[in-house]
């Protein structure tokens, strides 16, 4: 029935006109390239999926949603980098004594602060048609990443916080709802997501990654678990061992992640994640010889004009 395929309806997000390269020196082998969206993009017209979703136009972050999350300073940096001149760098941190630190992780050119407003655009655009009811998922392949940058710094490739960008259009009066649970299955612990909303009682935070050893970013122990009114509204659950697969994550789904969302209340009093449970389960995953872990967030888009819409 119509009414049927409107509910089952997929969005997604993509620009094909994606930028942000890093400097040609570095081009041939850096891991975050326009690429890695276009490669997944390909295979999805590959395997016939393309006319069956939902095509939502990508769009810019207004400075007011991007400041709902990241301070004043973040964003000035951010647009500055339209006018520097391209380069490898460290982490930017704003405050005392901030600024850009030694290293050669992250890049960015004159398309950078473009291409991550309309990343984060992006995912604030597939989430609001989630909550008009046009769809009923979705999927944001958008570059570059987002979950490592924190309020006030930009780190492992992210410029812009996209995922919590859109959780704090969706708890706005206008997006009206009351809570929101963010799901982090990337390899690396999303250590910006949940400094953003650790604190935050109406989002509750759930990350899987690897743990120790020097893994980066090396945050994401089972004993952190928010704080203030939010305690208990961060969950981790660090894998120590290598080989993880579908079915450690759907485990870990079943026994801690819907268990914990279901007793979600819409009310103040957090649910009490213990933190020895989350530890103990990753833990006791067994290693297969047989499996890699492999995750990583695609990116986003350009466009001709910059500065911030709205």
């Amino acid at each position: 029935s119509c009414s049927s395929r409107h509910f089952m309806a997929i969005g997604l997000v993509y620009d094909g006109h994606a930028q942000h390269f890093p400097p040609a020196s570095a081009r041939a082998t850096h891991i975050e390239t326009p690429e890695r969206v276009s490669v997944i993009y390909r295979a999805l017209g590959k395997a016939r999926l393309l006319d069956r979703l939902t095509r939502v136009a990508p769009r810019e972050a207004t400075r007011a949603e991007a400041e709902a999350v990241h301070t004043a300073e973040h964003l000035d940096a951010l647009e500055a980098l339209a006018d520097a001149e391209p380069s490898l760098r460290g982490a930017w941190r704003g405050g005392a004594g901030g600024g850009w630190s030694l290293g050669r992780d992250m890049f960015h050119d004159a398309q950078t602060a473009c291409a991550a407003r309309r990343a984060a655009g992006g995912v604030v655009a597939l989430t609001e048609g989630v909550l008009r009811g046009e769809i009923s998922s979705g999927f944001a392949l958008v570059r570059p990443p987002g979950h490592h940058a924190c309020e006030d710094r930009m780190a492992g490739f992210c410029f812009l916080n996209s995922v919590a960008v859109a959780a704090r259009a969706a708890l706005s009066p206008r997006g009206g709802l009351r809570r929101v649970l963010v799901v982090d299955w990337d390899v690396h612990h999303g250590d910006g997501t949940q400094a953003i909303f650790e604190e935050d009682p109406a989002v509750l935070f759930f990350s899987l990654h690897r743990f120790g050893r020097g893994f980066f970013p090396g945050t994401g122990a089972a004993s952190c678990v928010g704080g203030g009114a939010a305690a208990g509204r961060t969950v981790n659950v660090p894998f120590r061992r290598e080989g993880m697969g579908d079915a450690e994550y759907l485990a870990a789904f079943d026994a801690l992640l819907l268990p914990i969302a279901r007793a979600l209340p819409s009310s103040s009093s957090p649910p009490r994640a213990h933190p020895r449970l989350a530890r103990d389960w990753a833990e006791s995953r067994r290693e297969p010889s047989t499996r890699s872990s492999s995750s990583s967030r695609p990116a986003s888009t350009r466009r001709e004009a910059t500065g911030w819409a709205g």
